[in-house]
């Protein structure tokens, strides 16, 4: 299917709940460069950087959101992790997700994700600016380790939270939790930080077709003090899951994209 059929269709068809993708804004994914500053400590950098967050883009983006309709839940809770940041765990199921949380939370939000701004000239500086923290590819070990290393030091020392897309891939207006992978829960476990799972879900808009955005979020979850970082990732993971699948399960939602599964498509098995 092509990217912006379904728009027409109202029909997303898939068949790899792990590997499908269906954002419409096709950006290369470069590899990041060696010198790449993850840990933002130069003192006027990061003034500009505070100046440009809390100054300027916060409003900006918190004006967006309320045109978009985004309502929240329980985002209290943003601002209760015991002297430290923590990581927000959220669905991936629109391009607005990457801005949605900052506006909210008295602590800085960061955010994970692919390589895609670094492949523009000036949006990436801005990006970089406003906390974006680009995902190294698999084989680059030297910026792996940067990365992990600039989680403890935002998440224990400037206090701030990170936020991470487990789904990785965008399904527009997707009302349930897709199965995804345990491997970035080893960060909040190694940072001995919480986890604040959150979910979007969609309800039926009063003034326009398309769905609007309940965003709510559930209370911190503490990795156990007597638990090894691998046992506090796959402990952290599955409650993560669990409350995620909870809240999504719990909300009545609108489908305005309908999702089907490629060999549940009649049209397939011909």
């Amino acid at each position: 299917m092509a990217k912006k059929e379904w728009k027409k269709t109202k029909t997303i068809y898939w068949s790899d709940e792990l590997n499908d993708d269906f954002d419409e804004i096709c950006l290369p994914r470069p590899s990041v460069p060696k010198n790449y500053k993850y840990c933002r400590t130069n003192p006027i950098t990061n003034f500009l950087s505070g100046f440009l967050y809390h100054i300027i883009a916060r409003p900006i983006i918190g004006l967006i959101l309320i045109c978009e309709g985004i309502k929240y839940k329980n985002k209290k809770v943003l601002n209760k992790t015991k002297g430290k940041g923590a990581f927000i765990f959220s669905n991936h199921v629109s391009f607005s997700d990457v801005i949605k949380f900052q506006p909210f939370s008295k602590k800085r939000v960061n955010v994970l994700g692919y390589s895609d701004s670094l492949s523009m000239p000036i949006v990436k500086h801005i990006c970089r600016t406003l906390g974006y923290i680009p995902l190294p590819l698999v084989d680059d070990t030297e910026n792996i380790k940067k990365m992990e290393e600039s989680f403890d030091f935002y998440i224990n020392k400037k206090k701030q939270h990170i936020l991470i897309y487990p789904e990785a891939h965008i399904w527009p207006y997707y009302t349930k939790i897709r199965h995804f992978k345990f491997s970035s829960f080893i960060y909040p476990a190694k940072c001995k930080a919480p986890i604040i799972p959150a979910v979007a879900v969609w309800r039926k808009s009063k003034i326009t077709k398309r769905p609007k955005q309940t965003v709510i979020f559930a209370n911190p979850i503490f990795p156990r003090d007597e638990f090894s970082d691998i046992e506090n990732r796959d402990y952290l993971y599955s409650r993560c899951i669990e409350e995620m699948n909870k809240i999504a399960e719990y909300h009545k939602q609108y489908e305005y994209i309908k999702y089907i599964k490629k060999e549940e498509n009649s049209d397939d098995k011909k």
